[in-house]
C-alpha cells in the first residue's frame, strides 16, 4: 500500500544473506556474479511459497479430516445415536505412543481413510498425495542437543523484623566509671558475637579481653518464635552492623575498647561529652591511632595498644593494613609465616593451637557480603600469601 509511487520518485532495495542469494539465482538460472533483478526476487519468493504450501498441505488435510471426525460425532450425540464415552473416544487423541506405533513398518493402505472429496480434490491441484500420512509429525522428529541454561538467582534474606533499640543501665554505667562489669550480659567479648553455627570453631582464650560490643549493637533483629527473643547481627550474615563507633577507657589502667551501636551514641553523646572515664572514638581509615576525632578530646595517656587495635580491624573487616610493621606484627599474632619472622623461632605466649584463618575468613566474607577480598592485604594473608615491603609503598605515598 505504501508503493503506490514505486519507479515514480519511490524506491525499494532488496537485502539478503549468502545463502538467499544463491538460491535466487537458482531459481532465475543465473550464475553467481550476474545481476539479480527484482523480478527474479519475486520469482524466487513465489517458489518459496508454493513449496511451503506443498510441505505444510498434509497437515492442513489432516486437521480438516479430524474436523469433520468430530463434528460427524458430535451430530450423531446430538441425534442420540452414540453415547457420551463413544463421542469422548472420537474427540479424543492419545497423549502418547509406543515406539512400535510410531516406527514399526505398516501397510498404510489397510488403514481406513476418511474421504473428504473437498479436501481430495485441493491436494490433487496441489500434487500432494501423502495427505492421508497419519505419522508426519513422528518422522519429522529430531534428535537436538539440548542447550543448557543458566539464570542466576540471587538469595536474598528471610524477612525479619527489627530488634527495638535499648540503653543497658551497665552501658551507661561504664560511661561514668569507665569500668565494665563482669557480671552484666550486656557487654560482649568481641569475637564471642560471632555465634553463627556455620562458622569454623576458633579458639576464645587467645582474643584480648579487653574489647567488647554491647549487646545492642549485636542484636539487630528479632527471633521467630516470639516477642523478646532477639538475635544477634553475627547469626545472620546480612544483618552485620559496621564497626563506626568504639567507646575506650582506661579507668582500671589498662585500656577497653567498647563497640557501640549508632543508637547508643546517640542516646549517650551528653553524657560522654562531659565524661571524664571514657573517649568516644569514630573508626575511619586510615585513623588506625583512634586519635582523628575524640569525644571529648582524649588524653595523652589515653591511646590505645596497637595489638588490641589490630583485633578490633579484623573483628570489623578491615581489608588493608596501615604499614609494613602493622603487617609483620598481625602476622606475629595470628601465627602466620612472614619473611621477617623467620629467625624469631617461637612467636608471643597465647599464640594460637590451631589456625584462625580459616574463621577469620568466615569473618571477612560476612563483612564483604560476599564480595571477593582476595587482591586485598587481609585477603592476601587470610589465602596464605607473602607480602612485602613494596606492596605499602603506595599508602605511604599517600600519607
Amino acid at each position: 500500500m505504501r508503493m503506490r509511487k514505486l519507479g515514480h520518485g519511490h524506491s525499494v532495495m532488496f537485502f539478503g544473506p549468502l545463502d538467499v542469494d544463491r538460491r535466487i539465482c537458482n531459481a532465475a538460472r543465473k550464475s553467481d556474479g550476474d545481476t539479480i533483478h527484482p523480478s527474479d526476487i519475486l520469482l524466487w519468493a513465489m517458489g518459496e511459497t508454493c513449496v511451503e504450501i506443498q510441505n505444510n498441505a498434509p497437515y492442513w488435510a489432516q486437521q480438516g479430516r479430524d474436523h469433520a471426525s468430530r463434528y460427524r460425532a458430535w451430530s450423531e450425540f446430538c441425534s442420540d445415536e452414540i453415547t457420551s464415552e463413544e463421542l469422548a473416544t472420537t474427540w479424543r487423541r492419545p497423549d502418547a505412543k509406543t515406539l512400535e506405533e510410531l516406527y514399526a513398518p505398516s501397510n498404510r493402505a489397510d488403514q481406513p481413510i476418511l474421504s473428504i472429496p473437498a479436501i481430495d480434490q485441493r491436494c490433487r491441484g496441489l500434487g500432494v498425495s501423502s495427505s492421508a500420512n497419519s505419522n508426519m509429525n513422528e518422522e519429522q522428529e529430531r534428535e537436538i542437543v539440548h542447550e543448557i541454561e543458566r539464570e542466576t538467582q540471587v538469595e536474598r534474606p528471610s524477612p525479619a523484623r527489627a530488634a527495638e533499640h535499648q540503653v543497658s543501665a551497665y552501658v551507661r554505667r561504664f560511661v561514668h566509671s569507665g569500668i565494665v562489669d563482669p557480671n552484666s550480659t550486656s557487654f560482649i567479648l568481641m569475637f564471642d558475637s560471632f555465634c553463627d553455627t556455620r562458622a569454623p570453631t576458633q579458639e576464645k582464650n587467645v582474643w584480648s579481653r579487653r574489647a567488647f560490643a554491647t549487646s545492642d549493637y549485636c542484636t539487630v533483629v528479632q527471633k521467630r518464635g516470639g516477642k523478646g527473643k532477639r538475635k544477634t547481627g553475627a547469626d545472620v550474615g546480612e544483618c552485620l552492623r559496621p564497626v563506626n563507633w568504639i567507646l575506650s577507657s582506661q579507668s582500671n589502667g589498662d585500656p577497653i575498647l567498647v563497640i557501640l551501636s549508632p543508637f547508643e551514641v546517640n542516646e549517650l553523646l551528653p553524657k560522654i561529652r562531659s565524661s571524664g572515664s571514657v573517649c568516644l572514638q569514630p573508626r575511619m581509615r586510615p585513623c588506625d591511632d583512634l586519635l582523628l576525632y575524640t569525644i571529648p578530646r582524649a588524653r595523652s595517656d589515653c591511646i590505645a595498644p596497637s595489638s588490641l587495635v589490630d583485633q578490633v580491624n579484623l573483628f570489623a573487616g578491615q581489608l588493608y593494613l596501615r604499614d609494613y610493621d602493622t603487617y609483620l606484627r598481625l602476622c606475629r599474632f595470628l601465627c602466620v609465616y612472614a619473611d621477617d619472622l623467620a629467625d624469631e623461632g617461637d612467636l608471643e605466649d597465647g599464640s594460637f593451637q590451631k589456625s584462625p584463618l580459616p574463621f577469620l575468613k568466615h569473618v571477612t566474607n560476612l563483612r564483604r557480603r560476599g564480595m571477593s577480598f582476595a587482591p586485598t592485604h587481609i585477603g592476601r594473608i587470610l589465602n596464605g600469601r607473602l607480602l612485602k615491603e613494596e606492596d605499602f609503598e603506595d599508602q605511604l605515598d599517600t600519607e
